[in-house]
């Protein structure tokens, strides 16, 4: 009988260690990682009549097993133009998968690699709503409801260029100067839970249509000129053989030139003084036909060098006339 108890006993402590291991493994598994800090960008009617966000997200896995789940991030209803981009390494653009829930709406993705025991990941996420109410005395609403722990976060609200007297519940204090010539409003949050509500009511004045940003399109338009597309192979081919074409009459000219190194041109085809400069290089050669003088050649040696350094002869020909009168001065 004792011996059946120790069995049961043996059996029972089994049992309970392996739920033990297996309720640790997967709470491993499961661990979500938290915010390290983040950026949230609310901008009406930047280069759309809709609202863009942008949070500048830096995900950090705090446990020490790598975390390869999903990550989720909630989105209002109606979202759209969403995009998710890892920028450890560039910009790497995700493609995340929708899910519509009765509250809101979700956008999930995976990273390529499991974020490490204590790495730190930065990520973009953006996207377009509208809930914009009224005119030109607009209201809007806008929520933030983590799925993560965030440690820290600051929400920058961007008055839109033409709009006057933004206002901001809760109070976001005064106005100040942002890039580009916007006025924005600021406020910092700490450890905000998973689950919370962030909420933000705002109000302004807008009679303008006008986004405050032109759209990259419009921009194009705007210029009066077609976009232009890429330069098709063919007019790659005849750009490339009409370079061929001039290379070939250069190196055609210039083997002509080294055959004939000083050409006998007609007072006409020159200006200036370049005819007194060939016609002397033309006495030289004349002058090697006869035995000058020591005086003389060392005259015609100076034209010589003259012509070299002016351009008139290349160096080839300068040593081979110089090399002549050398001859007939031997």
């Amino acid at each position: 009988m004792q011996q059946f108890d120790a069995k049961k006993w043996a059996f029972v402590l089994m049992i309970l260690l392996s739920l033990v291991i297996d309720t640790k493994t997967a709470f491993a598994v499961t661990a979500k990682p938290e915010i390290a800090k983040m950026e949230i960008n609310v901008m009406p009617e930047y280069d759309t009549p809709d609202i863009l966000i942008i949070y500048s997200v830096d995900f950090h896995n705090t446990s020490d097993q790598p975390y390869s789940g999903e990550f989720v991030w909630n989105l209002p209803h109606g979202s759209k133009k969403y995009t998710v981009v890892d920028r450890s390494k560039g910009d790497n653009h995700l493609e995340p998968t929708v899910k519509h829930g009765e509250k809101n709406d979700q956008i999930v993705w995976n990273f390529p690699n499991q974020l490490q025991p204590g790495e730190t990941k930065p990520v973009q996420i953006e996207y377009y709503y509208n809930n914009l109410q009224g005119n030109p005395d607009k209201t809007f609403v806008y929520e933030y409801v983590p799925e993560y722990p965030v440690v820290q976060a600051e929400i920058i609200v961007f008055q839109p260029k033409q709009a006057s007297n933004l206002i901001i519940t809760p109070d976001y204090g005064l106005p100040q100067p942002g890039y580009d010539g916007f006025t924005i409003f600021k406020k910092e949050f700490n450890k905000l839970k998973p689950g919370t509500t962030v909420q933000i009511k705002a109000s302004y004045t807008k009679s303008d249509p006008h986004p405050s940003v032109a759209p990259l399109s419009e921009q194009q338009g705007k210029s009066g000129q077609p976009t232009q597309s890429a330069p098709s192979e063919k007019t790659i081919a005849v750009i490339m053989l009409f370079f061929v074409a001039i290379g070939c009459l250069i190196i055609n000219k210039v083997m002509k030139t080294k055959h004939d190194p000083i050409k006998q041109n007609s007072e006409d085809d020159y200006e200036d003084g370049e005819f007194i400069m060939d016609k002397e290089i033309r006495e030289i050669q004349n002058l090697n036909k006869t035995k000058p003088c020591r005086s003389k050649l060392k005259v015609e040696k100076m034209k010589l060098r003259e012509a070299l350094l002016s351009e008139r002869i290349n160096e080839e020909t300068y040593h081979q006339l110089l090399a002549e009168l050398n001859e007939e001065d031997s």
